[in-house]
């Protein structure tokens, strides 16, 4: 469970992966898990997955567990379970939606990864890591922040809206979604929120925002849904979306009457 390193010494040496062809998706379980797998949905990004890995692109993916990593996290808490096994039970299904991908996935190394440090060398072999979660209290999220942190990769979240809003989308139709995000801003508007329970979510939790922050890595947040988009947004063209980046200008601000309460429960 905890060998997410255990395997540094045996890594090879050689030149980071190019960062501007090399990306990290992490898939929101939100996007792809409903009351049953969307497999429909798992098959096309899987398959635009593969075609621009053939064409040379370089990707780790990760996926969340969704509705069906929160059903169990409730009944492990039913049956009086911890904060700790809880999310235990929840790695074990984000591990099961991974292994379903792998199906779908042409390219993709066979078993669901478990360790960062090799997802170097599974690249290397010209295959694609594919991971669940990890740690207990580290989200799916986190685990594709430390990729991309580790790979020097571009981190890519796909989710159930487009973007990363000032308040929740759902709830407040004049919700303005921001085209740029510093660093900082992140910051500022997701650790006020962030209850490190598990199953809960934010729009990107604070371990993820930090890992982003302290790294200045890339982060692109976008729809699952929109395969076009997302084609896109891989190839380096113009997406519709929000991009994290270093200070700067952002495009559209957020309403001084925002609160922590606006930015909970998104389930990005």
């Amino acid at each position: 469970m905890f060998d997410l390193f255990e395997n540094a010494a045996q890594t090879p040496s050689g030149n980071a992966p190019d960062s501007t062809k090399t990306f990290v998706v992490s898939i929101g379980g939100s996007a792809v898990i409903g009351d049953k797998p969307n497999t429909t949905l798992m098959a096309k990004l899987a398959s635009l997955l593969s075609t621009l890995h053939k064409e040379g692109c370089k990707f780790a993916v990760v996926v969340g567990g969704g509705k069906t990593a929160r059903e169990y996290i409730a009944a492990a808490k039913t049956l009086g379970a911890n904060n700790f096994i809880t999310d235990l039970v929840a790695i074990r299904v984000t591990r099961a939606n991974a292994l379903l991908l792998i199906q779908a996935l042409e390219g993709a190394y066979p078993e669901v990864q478990t360790d960062i440090v090799n997802a170097r060398a599974v690249i290397d072999s010209g295959r694609i890591p594919v991971f669940g979660g990890l740690v207990p209290g580290f989200t799916t999220d986190t685990v594709a922040a430390l990729l991309s942190e580790f790979l020097g990769a571009a981190f890519v979240n796909l989710t159930n809206v487009d973007g990363i809003y000032s308040t929740d989308p759902k709830r407040n139709r004049k919700a303005a979604r921001y085209d740029k995000l510093s660093y900082e801003k992140l910051w500022r508007l997701m650790a006020r929120s962030d209850s490190r329970e598990p199953g809960s979510h934010v729009v990107l939790d604070s371990f993820t925002c930090a890992i982003l922050k302290r790294s200045k890595i890339r982060g692109l947040v976008l729809a699952a849904d929109d395969l076009a988009n997302l084609e896109a947004c891989l190839r380096g063209n113009a997406f519709t979306g929000t991009t994290i980046q270093d200070e700067g200008a952002e495009a559209s601000k957020a309403p001084a009457e925002e609160t922590a309460d606006d930015l909970e429960d998104v389930d990005y």
